[in-house]
């Protein structure tokens, strides 16, 4: 099994890859390893989160500790695969993923190495791996966001089972699978309401217009600018919309019923990385008060460590989420792609 943004490329599900892609990729990090320079640093961090929500995270670290940090961003699942690809001879020191069911996998196939942080031990155990392979660093709440010039907000949907009303055809957006958050927000659908309704939930969505965009910027810019009155998204994406000025309001859906899904970013050390100490001072440094006040100012990340002050998000505690296991998440992913597809290949 490897870890795939689209079936045979960059994609964020998780896919049996077969013999033929998994050569090709050997191949091509044959290439990489012979022409790229080794990283100038005294840590190397692989990051699915983007540079502009983890680069001031890295900058206090070694402005405190006086550590070097070599950062390279793309997307989770990419990055977990290159991790697979490099078990044998590891380059990076310590793996950010934007959902923890990706460091499920990974610590499967003996890439990740145990640490257990002591700031971990204000984190609820659902928020980290029993075997201390990772650990949950923030969240990011699967929302309801609208344009408030097209929408008034009493008629915003309260759950996303109201998507497929006729009023709202063709007005709704949401992002592929190449965003891993979407799968695993349809992962848990299918959990909390079975595969049969989930199914005939997301035929429902197909045939009331639903668009299906790239990523999750362009969901929130594209209601931004009116082309969508609604989309599902990730609950930061309505604070980089408000800061753009543009005239987006959220919802937090469900939560009279199942809740809201709220996806974890975590963190993990690679196993037989070349810097394994400086890797446990950076994760420390993450889970600290500094760390995770950084992650809610520049990223509106929710803040996982109690007593965090939250700012403008919403803390975790004002909402109603559900009770399932990043495990349960990661072992749905494949047959949850694959319902997803048959429904609409543009998944």
């Amino acid at each position: 099994m490897s870890i795939s943004g689209n079936r045979c490329n960059d994609s964020s599900h998780v896919v049996r890859s077969s013999v033929k892609t998994i050569g090709f990729m050997l191949l091509l990090l044959m290439v990489f390893w012979a022409s790229a320079p080794a990283f100038a640093a005294d840590m190397i961090l692989y990051s699915g989160r983007k540079e502009k929500a983890i680069k001031p995270v890295v900058d206090a670290f070694t402005a405190q500790t006086g550590i070097t940090v070599a950062l390279k961003t793309g997307k989770t699942s990419g990055l977990a695969n290159t991790l697979i690809l490099e078990k044998n001879r590891p380059r990076a020191d310590v793996f950010i993923a934007t959902v923890g069911g990706v460091m499920e996998i990974l610590a499967g196939k003996g890439v990740l190495s145990s640490y257990r942080s002591p700031a971990a031990e204000r984190l609820p155990a659902e928020f980290k791996s029993e075997s201390g392979y990772w650990t949950g660093i923030s969240g990011r709440a699967r929302i309801i966001i609208y344009n408030t010039e097209l929408v008034a907000h009493n008629d915003v949907p309260k759950s996303v089972f109201e998507l497929v009303d006729p009023q709202w055809k063709g007005k709704v957006a949401v992002a592929g699978t190449r965003e891993r958050t979407t799968l695993s927000w349809a992962s848990w659908l299918v959990h909390e309401k079975g595969k049969d309704s989930i199914q005939q939930y997301f035929q429902q969505l197909g045939s009331n217009g639903l668009t299906i965009l790239s990523d999750n910027s362009e969901v929130w810019r594209g209601v931004g600018r009116g082309e969508f009155a609604i989309g599902v998204t990730n609950s930061p994406n309505s604070h980089l919309a408000v800061r753009a000025g543009l005239p987006v309001g959220e919802v937090y859906p469900d939560q009279d019923t199942i809740g809201t899904l709220v996806n974890l970013n975590a963190i993990a050390v690679v196993q037989g990385g070349p810097h394994p100490e400086p890797a446990k001072r950076f994760v420390d440094f993450v889970l600290s008060s500094s760390g995770q006040r950084l992650l809610i100012e520049n990223a509106y990340e929710i803040p996982l460590v109690a007593n965090v002050d939250s700012g403008s998000v919403k803390p975790l505690s004002a909402i109603k989420t559900p009770s399932l296991t990043v495990r349960s998440l990661a072992d749905a992913a494949d047959s949850t792609m694959d319902l997803l597809r048959t429904i609409d290949p543009r998944w």
